[in-house]
């Protein structure tokens, strides 16, 4: 069969527009254009909504629903009053935690990103061969991950008060966003760099290989370990 007519060359051109695809995807990945949905699915990430002609609601319209609102990347519907409702169930020092955070002068973060990463069920994260793919490029270059990690968990807690979110924690060191960056901060886990308080978030803080090096909290200061469980 002849596949050198307009159909077939159609086709080849579309295949080539797929590879050339493909190829691209970790770069676009690593750099925070895209996020990741399984093996073949992405979306665009909302950081770069505004490139794609997608916008934020204005502040009027995030003013007529002050109690109720969105967050773009996780899609949690924030209600303050459920979530003044969950500090109430929560222990005390989860919420004294959870409200450091809040009211975290450096951070300044709206109510709905704090609220959400407490609230919401913790999941099983999913990581793509992408991803793991992405992040293989990524380490090579990167052989002191772990001592920088631990370090700035330090640095940032003398600072807020609090460890750093994994988004903090990326942006801070000039790392790659999601979903490459869920990966890096589950690895520095799993190898000690790093250690937290079970599925709490903002509870980053060095772990036993980063402690063996002398990387600790100045004066091993309280820890936060009594902060309890991810659920009130």
């Amino acid at each position: 069969m002849d596949h050198t007519g307009p159909v077939g060359q159609a086709g080849q051109e579309a295949a080539a527009r797929r590879t050339a695809g493909w190829a691209a995807l970790p770069d676009l990945l690593s750099k925070g254009f895209l996020t990741e949905l399984s093996d073949e699915k992405f979306q665009l990430a909302s950081s770069v909504y505004h490139l794609a002609g997608m916008r934020r609601p204005t502040a009027e319209e995030s003013a007529a629903h002050p109690s109720v609102r969105t967050t773009a990347s996780s899609g949690f519907e924030f209600r303050a009053d459920a979530w003044a409702q969950w500090k109430d169930a929560a222990t005390p020092a989860l919420r004294r935690h959870a409200e450091s955070v809040e009211y975290c002068a450096l951070c300044a973060l709206p109510p709905e990103r704090v609220a959400a990463p407490f609230m919401r069920p913790a999941g099983n994260k999913f990581f793509s061969r992408n991803t793991k793919v992405t992040y293989g490029q990524w380490k090579d270059a990167h052989p002191d991950r772990g001592p920088q990690a631990a370090n700035f968990t330090v640095a940032f807690r003398a600072e807020h008060g609090h460890g750093p979110s994994f988004r903090q924690l990326g942006e801070g060191l000039g790392w790659p966003g999601r979903p490459v960056l869920g990966f890096i901060v589950q690895r520095l886990l799993s190898n000690d760099w790093l250690t937290s308080t079970g599925q709490v978030p903002w509870t980053l803080r060095p772990g036993q290989a980063a402690q063996e090096q002398g990387i600790t909290l100045p004066g091993s200061r309280r820890s936060v370990t009594a902060v309890g469980s991810h659920q009130p």
